[in-house]
């Protein structure tokens, strides 16, 4: 017998955790879908192991279940992610798949928490205002977002105050904070919970912005400053991004949406369940459910009017070209991603990196997005500037090191003896512009464990992405001279990576079925009932981390499947039919 559900989410990550929770909330009967573990508090209890989750990735999608391939260009030959593919086949979560198990990405991200500015939505007509149309790269597929800041500014306060974020806004209600972002978007309310505390090497970064005369302000993070909603707040452990958090300090939705749905009786969680097929009407115009496998590989059909993909947005895509969904050409297109162009220095004060999180720092957005200076080099957007102070293990400590000193030996013990505990970094997300040459697909050779076919990236990086990293780090280096640095060095303009988990656009929203994969509240235009939620629905993409956008989307989009059908009304006839 096949088992019937209002809806199917597949993938209990940073989206499909809250909209589990809003549906079943409402009445539905939920059916999620996990090919990871179902976490519990008490598998993160002794977590401070960077052998376990940093070098061999413990929680992370590693490329020997799912591989996925890479190229440069259709000229080249795909390999599963080369500088991701080692010897035991993972890596840490920050150049290759993310965290799997509910929570998903939230289980191992750095928890910055920003919102895409006003011009981030508006990027191709804000960058042909300025330069004029004709500046834009050759070839470029950028587009505006079919909906405006405003749209989700309601959204995003949903996901601060729902989910638990904490900062200090600079525009409330147009009145300006003092020590604040004086370049923040407009809002309603301030953060729910004061900044965390301030890393040590957090301080020489802010004097030495200010004396520069840009504007440095605490980072917003999802990570408990004070204790919220019964969570504990951050111990400042440091270990963080890679980890999982053992006090509940960091907002994942393992430990906020999933237990709220769980609470409701409304959700059937299925853990270590792996889906092969998107199923569909006798015309494929109609979802009718999906076929997954369990931990013991036993297949089972299960059905519903509604199936709402809200996996890593590569898994998405991978999905629905598995299925056959793509009777447009566009699912796969316009691959956008993030260069972090990371900058290391060596202070004469001591920082201190092992303790604190990773973003208990300050950012300047002076140079950020359609605020990008006129410069020589062509570049078009620009991107925040963020001080990195803290979670920064030996491990990590050893891989971030002076590239011009042997990392054997006595230099290497000498090296990190002298200047481990004075080592400051700096980074930037640079934008990735969409063009029909980076793009997605299904790699005719190499498949997975279940004879499916991996996903192939093609993609790599231009040269205004190049030199944007390049504009950014200028901006760094002059920062670094201001700290005082005695020494620094810079990652290469055209990193050796391809992935970032920052990975969007694949999936892309829009009006124009023609053009577009999904409309504005994820519904798949060639589907219906069939929904893709995510960052792969972003159509441009700026210099911000992307899990707070998807999140507001995600609560976007919920509130539009409850208003549509009713408090889910007609989830039900529409079960009782099939």
């Amino acid at each position: 017998m096949t088992d019937r559900y209002d809806a199917i989410i597949v993938g209990m990550g940073s989206a499909g955790g809250i909209l589990a929770e809003q549906l079943t909330k409402a009445g539905a009967k939920v059916l999620g879908l996990e090919k990871g573990p179902d976490y519990t508090q008490d598998d993160f209890e002794i977590k401070h192991d960077e052998l376990r989750y940093y070098q061999r990735g413990a929680i992370v999608a590693g490329v020997n279940v799912d591989p996925v391939t890479w190229r440069p260009d259709e000229n080249a030959r795909a390999r599963v992610l080369p500088w991701s593919a080692g010897a035991l086949g993972i890596d840490e979560p920050l150049y290759g798949l993310p965290s799997i198990g509910t929570g998903g990405g939230t289980l191992h991200w750095g928890c910055a928490a920003y919102r895409f500015r006003e011009a981030d939505f508006r990027m191709k007509s804000a960058i042909a205002e300025r330069f004029g149309e004709q500046a834009l790269p050759e070839g470029s597929t950028v587009a505006d977002w079919p909906i405006s800041y405003d749209d989700l500014e309601p959204y995003y306060e949903m996901v601060e105050h729902e989910q638990g974020i904490s900062g200090r806004a600079g525009n409330v209600r147009g009145v300006l904070a003092e020590g604040t972002n004086p370049f923040d978007p407009p809002r309603r309310n301030d953060y729910p919970m004061p900044p965390i505390t301030q890393g040590p090497g957090d301080v020489p970064f802010v004097e030495a912005t200010k004396r520069l005369g840009m504007h440095p302000f605490r980072q917003p993070l999802a990570l408990n400053s004070v204790e919220y909603k019964g969570r504990s707040a951050c111990v400042n452990c440091g270990f963080c991004h890679g980890f999982p958090c053992h006090v509940k300090a960091k907002s994942t939705t393992q430990v906020t949406s999933v237990p709220e749905a769980k609470a409701t009786g409304n959700l059937d969680l299925r853990s270590q369940s792996r889906v092969l097929r998107i199923n569909r009407s006798a015309d494929g115009r109609e979802v009718r459910g999906v076929t997954y496998v369990d931990a013991h590989d036993v297949p089972h059909d299960v059905e519903a009017p509604i199936v709402i993909l809200t996996a890593y947005a590569l898994e998405n895509v991978r999905l629905m070209l598995v299925s056959g969904i793509n009777a447009n050409g566009e699912v796969g297109q316009h691959f956008m991603t993030h260069n972090f162009g990371w900058f290391t220095s060596i202070l004469p004060e001591a920082t201190n990196p092992f303790i604190g999180t990773f973003n208990a720092s300050s950012a300047i957005d002076d140079f950020t997005s359609e605020r990008v200076p006129d410069n020589d080099l062509g570049v078009l957007w620009g991107s925040p500037i963020i001080s990195v102070t803290g979670d920064l293990q030996p491990i990590e400590a050893y891989h971030n090191m002076d590239p011009r000193v042997p990392k054997f030996g006595l230099d290497l013990k000498h090296w990190m003896r002298d200047n481990y505990l004075h080592m400051h970094r700096m980074y930037s997300q640079t934008t990735n512009f969409p063009y029909r040459r980076h793009y997605c697909d299904l790699d005719p050779v190499v498949k997975d464990r279940w004879g499916q076919p991996a996903l192939r990236i093609t993609h790599d990086w231009e040269d205004h992405d190049a030199d944007s990293v390049t504009l950014m780090g200028r901006y760094k280096e002059l920062i670094a001279r201001e700290m005082g640095a005695k020494s620094y060095w810079t990652d290469s303009p055209r990193p050796p990576y391809h992935l970032s988990t920052h990975d969007v656009g694949v999936h892309r929203m829009g009006e124009d079925p023609a053009t577009s994969v999904t409309d504005i509240y994820g519904e798949v235009h060639e589907c219906r009932g069939l929904y893709a939620i995510g960052g792969g629905q972003f159509v441009s993409y700026g210099g911000y981390n992307p899990n707070q956008t998807i999140q507001a989307l995600a609560y976007f989009s919920s509130e539009q499947l409850l208003s549509q059908h009713g408090a889910l009304g007609t989830f039900r006839r529409g079960v009782n039919a099939t």
